[in-house]
């Protein structure tokens, strides 16, 4: 059995289509179908069933993905441990973060590739979660309430959120208006467990709400746009001159958070950049709490 297709089995199983598996491993969806076929031709069985919206796992397929973790997780194991023993101020470190935040770690990492030109680094700033256990990322910087217990880091801010409505709407120049009366947009239902949405559900009756999508950046723009008023991090919505703030909302858990696994965490280039990072987003702190708003709240 051919390893690398074991590689792309485990994409497929996790994406479950081939698009979504060429997008996690960087190649063409015809490079994974192959792969695939490889595989099953090799082991005589079939792993999936084919359906018009994608793959799923037969029998065969569940019980090789239940065998397989277990493997991938002691290899992963392996090679954070081997990593963390690399003691050179060089070589490669991953870093993952939410898309919202990665101008600001760009920023950071120009300062720091002029202080430390022999590391080279590569950034995921989509909105799929890398996991630091399987060693899909070095480093990560999430909004979180409780980070797992396999990873330490610091604790940049506690976040903030606020409900915002374009500078336009009727709202932003409303003293104290009633916020059940205006249309809203949320989080669908795929990401209800935000405390946005979560915040949105308990105030705001049902019939108010117009749009629900699952980007927080389409959040953004459609009450930039005037569709409706919505509850964002006050860094994304402070930083926004378009936005204006009605009302500040504390104490709803989230908090950000840079982290890596505990292998890694004395790794020189991975403890350097980390301490880097943590430095340039502490910047940012006034901005993450809330305290800068950009109209009244």
């Amino acid at each position: 059995m051919d390893w690398e297709n074991v590689r792309f089995f485990l994409a497929v199983a996790r994406a479950g289509t081939l698009a979504g598996a060429g997008r996690a491993l960087n190649v063409k969806h015809s490079t994974v179908l192959r792969r695939i076929g490889s595989l099953e031709d090799s082991l005589g069985i079939k792993l999936f069933e084919r359906h018009p919206t994608g793959y799923s796992l037969n029998a065969a397929g569940r019980e090789m993905l239940e065998r397989l973790s277990v493997v991938e997780t002691d290899l992963a194991e392996i090679e954070r441990a081997m990593s963390g023993r690399d003691m050179r101020l060089s070589g490669t470190v991953r870093i993952a973060t939410v898309p919202a935040l990665a101008p600001w770690i760009c920023e950071a990492l120009v300062a720091f590739r002029a202080l430390h030109p022999s590391i080279t680094l590569e950034i995921d700033a989509s909105s799929e979660v890398l996991s630091l256990p399987r060693y899909e990322a070095d480093i990560a910087i999430r909004v979180t309430r409780k980070p797992t217990d396999s990873l330490v880091g610091r604790r940049i801010a506690t976040l903030a959120h606020g409900v915002y409505a374009g500078a336009s709407h009727p709202a932003a120049s409303t003293t104290n208006p009633d916020l059940t009366t205006y249309d809203w947009v949320t989080h669908e239902q795929s990401r209800a467990d935000t405390p946005q949405a979560r915040w949105i559900a308990q105030h705001i009756p049902a019939e108010r709400i117009v749009l629900r999508t699952n980007t927080t950046d389409l959040l953004k723009t459609s009450a930039r746009l005037g569709m409706g008023l919505t509850v964002l991090p006050c860094y994304l919505g402070d930083s926004d001159p378009s936005l204006r703030r009605l009302r500040l909302i504390s104490g709803l858990g989230a908090e950000l958070w840079l982290l890596t696994h505990r292998d890694l965490k004395d790794t020189p280039r991975v403890k350097v950049l980390v301490s880097h990072l943590a430095t340039r987003l502490a910047q940012h702190r006034p901005l993450i709490e809330g305290s800068q708003p950009n109209a009244r709240s």
